[in-house]
Parts: structure tokens; C-alpha cells; sequence
């Protein structure tokens, strides 16, 4: 653990980058507003910080991608889930955020090398039942508190 604060600069998310672990920080924000051609088997790291605002589309194409234990709000880009359908993305980690929203379409179908964690967000339900693959310390926690939710959103938990 390093003490690492403010915004993550676009510079560090480059073609080559095949690995980044920059969890249990206080980062704040990620300035990855561009396009970004991560490298197959790229890991990127950004667990346990204090990120905010809304998931950056662009680091949908990582193999294995961990934004849980931040400060995400909105829905989840459409990126993440077409990744994790064509197997680009191999391992999502999402849990304990403020996200709202997970494009799913039901009659999609993830691979089954696909690891994937929603859990304790502001959805109603984890819109992939069945699916969820979270570590077992995780596993329990489905829904965070109307009352956490409440103060991100000025409505219900769902956004």
C-alpha cells in the first residue's frame, strides 16, 4: 500500500500496460477518458481506493479488472457487459460501490470462465442470478442499504 491521492493520470493506462496495481490508495478519480487499447491479459487493479463518479467505459477491454471497494455511482457502461460476453473480460469486480445499473439482457449468456461480482451496489437485485461469482467473504451482502444509497441518489435505491 502506497498513499497515493487524487486523480489517476491518463498517462499510466498506455498499450503496453499489461499490469497495474494500484489497490488500497486514496485515489479519487481516473482521468482514463479516452479510448484505451489495453493488451490481452491485462490486469488493472484499482480496488480499495475512494474513486467517485461513474465507471470509465474505457477500461472495459481489461482480462481482469477490479474497481470494488470505491465510490463508483451510475449505471455500468454497456462495454463491461459486451466484454464480458465475447470472454475479453475474464474477472469483474464491482462489489461494494453505488452503482444503479447492470445492461443485461436475459437472454445473454456469459462464458463460464467468467468471474463476475455485483454484490452490495445499489440494484434492487443482482440482475444476473445465478451468475454472480463473488468471493466468499462477499457472498452474503446483496444489496446495500436503501439508506447508503440514499445519499448518492436523491430517489430509491435502484436510480
Amino acid at each position: 500500500m502506497n498513499r497515493f491521492t487524487g486523480a489517476i493520470p491518463q498517462s499510466l493506462f498506455g498499450s503496453t500496460t499489461s499490469s497495474m496495481f494500484l489497490q488500497r490508495n486514496n485515489f479519487t478519480s481516473i482521468n482514463a477518458t479516452t479510448s484505451l487499447l489495453l493488451p490481452q491479459g491485462s490486469v488493472v487493479d484499482l480496488s480499495h481506493n475512494s474513486i467517485s463518479g461513474e465507471l470509465p467505459p474505457s477500461l472495459a477491454g481489461a482480462e481482469s479488472l477490479f474497481l470494488n471497494n470505491n465510490r463508483f455511482t451510475g449505471g455500468i457502461p454497456e462495454e463491461y457487459v459486451e466484454s464480458l460476453i465475447n470472454g475479453t473480460t475474464k474477472t469483474l469486480f464491482l462489489q461494494h460501490n453505488y452503482l444503479t445499473r447492470f445492461p443485461w439482457n436475459s437472454g445473454s449468456q456469459l462464458p463460464d470462465s467468467v468471474s463476475l461480482c455485483l454484490s452490495y451496489n445499489c440494484m434492487d437485485t443482482d440482475p444476473v442470478v445465478g451468475l454472480s461469482t463473488c468471493p466468499i467473504e462477499v457472498a452474503p451482502l446483496l444489496s446495500r442499504p436503501a439508506i447508503q444509497c440514499s445519499r448518492f441518489y436523491n430517489h430509491s435505491s435502484t436510480g
